[in-house]
């Protein structure tokens, strides 16, 4: 499927820098491209989510309702504001930002959506297929104001992954490699902010797919506007070298930024 006409992505079609291109039917360690399971593979939310830190409950209650002056947006809502820019969603990696992305609502249909792009049949291989379902994951962003929302929402974007996993690739396991940086961008693309009064202390990670499964990590305070940018902002190379996706958790510890402490006006 083409990418829309008014986005471009950093890369031509078919040259060296396409994470589409060059990919070949190669054999993992057991000789298949495609290793299935004994059985339909049978995953929780946790197998996400445990890798994140407890850092918040789930607990909604209507004081956090009245005191956040939250509104929920329908479904019904939400499908007629997506389907009037359908064609946002034909690039898989076209980036979405919600600045007040509540507990999920627009941002698991957007995945929902993106992921109609990601089959196994349009896939050589699992290395090839998880990471075309991270890139899709990676290039969609929430930012609230509330920590128990943004546990809601990773939950929820981590149960419509390993849905589409199930649905489409029910014979396959997921690795273990796939489950942590899943984990991990969720951790750093769905996160508590405040973008009304402190946008300039949100820092995103911009994760640029690289060929054969790999990604480069970026990060900057994208939510400032280039006019307001000082001489403190800058965007930071994470990845001196692009990292495949099952090595993007070992070495976090080593090579993340440090972040700044993000001001709330709860």
């Amino acid at each position: 499927m083409a990418a829309p006409g008014w986005w471009s992505a950093p890369w031509e079609a078919d040259d060296d820098n396409d994470p589409d291109a060059g990919w070949a039917s190669v054999p993992d360690a057991d000789g298949e491209a495609w290793p299935e399971s004994a059985g339909a593979a049978s995953l929780d939310d946790d197998a996400i989510l445990k890798p994140l830190e407890a850092q918040f409950g789930q607990v909604r209650s209507r004081v956090r309702v009245r005191d956040l002056a939250e509104v929920f947006t329908h479904q019904r809502e939400v499908d007629a504001m997506l389907d009037q820019i359908p064609d946002a969603f034909d690039g898989l990696d076209v980036k979405f930002l919600e600045p007040s992305c509540g507990s999920g609502n627009f941002l698991t249909e957007i995945l929902r959506r993106k992921l109609r792009l990601v089959t196994k049949a349009a896939c050589v291989s699992k290395e090839h297929y998880e990471h075309r379902l991270l890139r899709a994951l990676a290039s969609i962003y929430g930012v609230d104001i509330s920590p128990e929302n943004i546990a809601e929402a990773r939950g929820r974007m981590a149960h419509v992954v390993l849905e589409h996993y199930q649905t489409d690739a029910n014979t396959v396991e997921p690795t273990v490699g796939f489950l942590n940086a899943a984990a991990l961008i969720l951790g750093d693309n769905v996160v508590v902010g405040d973008t009304l009064n402190a946008a300039d202390q949100v820092e995103l990670c911009d994760w640029r797919p690289a060929p054969s499964g790999f990604f480069q990590r970026v990060w900057s305070r994208s939510l400032v506007p280039i006019e307001e940018r000082d001489l403190f902002w800058a965007e930071r190379v994470q990845d001196a070298e692009p990292v495949h996706y099952s090595a993007l958790v070992a070495g976090i510890a080593l090579v993340k930024p440090k972040r700044r402490t993000t001001r709330s006006s709860q």
